[in-house]
């Protein structure tokens, strides 16, 4: 659909006016409500397996560019995002187990541990629908799931320029935080990932208060970047902190899959707290279409809170002094 090296690209202008859920009624403050919700998730998931910032982060580029194609009204965040982030750990030979997976993902979206004898039962409950799920992702992106990203422009950057120890002591974590952070907003959907490397070494550079004024030449040289190209990826993560606010509750099924072949999600009611909840519905397969059964006895419906407070991890996943220049 999108040929080319650049396929995955587009302004800012084109991803927020031709959304494909535009078309379905849901306005751009719904989709990045949305779009934060589902990073939130997927941060979560990473918390709980102990995975590198490298495999939340590609599960979220999928994710972004799966929405890119399809509408948010039409598939379930959820079931998306879980996929995503499987297909993400397979990328990054970080296999996950689908069983733990799922229960897992359940237990994050209720706040609430699921008994022993009942995962069995929530596994067979949504099994189906997660590998429906992968093939319409899969099948969506065009199979394409090379994803560079900022980490080791970054890090090259920073074993030339961050010299001085008391540097090297602040700098890492900061900008690779910033990079975390990127990866909630469309940016890598714009820009390279260079470009956004840049973006947070510049904003780590100011947050520590050293000399930019008169380096900052010499770093956009590093990076590849014109300055108006670094104004803008610095002012759209200016409006992600000065525009953070708590996530709505989302209540629906996990989700079901279609006819056509999406995975669609119930209409789904919003409220003010920041929580999610899974409501019911494993998957069976019948006439290439995916069902929605009653919840097993013992998962009940709760509407718990789920805080998507900032938890992630400050440094950078890979430890600069063990990377190696290209040079």
């Amino acid at each position: 659909m999108f040929p080319g090296e650049d396929r995955w690209y587009f302004s800012r202008e084109e991803i927020e006016n031709n959304s494909p859920s535009r078309g379905d009624g849901i306005d751009l403050k719904e989709e990045t409500r949305l779009r934060k919700s589902y990073c939130s998730f997927l941060k979560d998931l990473g918390l709980r397996f102990k995975l590198h910032q490298e495999t939340v982060a590609t599960a979220m580029v999928f994710c972004h560019r799966f929405f890119l194609r399809q509408s948010h009204a039409k598939n379930d965040k959820w079931t998306i995002a879980m996929v995503c982030m499987f297909i993400s750990a397979k990328v990054e030979s970080t296999r996950l187990d689908l069983k733990t997976l799922i229960v897992t993902s359940n237990e994050i979206l209720h706040k609430k541990v699921i008994a022993a004898e009942q995962r069995q039962e929530v596994y067979e409950q949504y099994k189906e629908l997660l590998l429906s799920g992968e093939k319409l992702v899969l099948s969506t992106l065009n199979f394409d799931v090379n994803v560079d990203l900022p980490y080791k422009p970054l890090i090259k950057a920073m074993q030339k320029y961050i010299l001085d120890e008391a540097t090297q002591a602040q700098f890492p974590s900061v900008a690779c935080k910033f990079v975390q952070d990127s990866f909630w907003t469309t940016l890598c959907l714009q820009y390279q990932p260079r470009h956004i490397a840049a973006a947070a070494f510049f904003l780590a550079a100011k947050h520590i208060k050293m000399d930019v004024q008169s380096n900052g030449e010499s770093w956009c040289k590093e990076f590849d970047i014109m300055p108006h190209q670094l104004n803008d990826i610095r002012g759209q993560m200016g409006e992600l902190y000065h525009k953070n606010k708590p996530i709505p509750t989302s209540k629906g099924s996990i989700g079901e899959t279609s006819n056509s072949g999406d995975v669609v999600q119930q209409p789904v009611p919003t409220d003010k707290g920041p929580s999610s909840e899974i409501e019911g519905g494993s998957s069976s397969v019948a006439d290439g279409s995916v069902q929605d059964n009653p919840r097993p006895e013992g998962v009940e419906k709760d509407t718990p809170d789920r805080e998507s407070g900032d938890t992630q991890e400050d440094s950078c996943v890979r430890d600069p002094a063990a990377e190696t220049s290209d040079d």
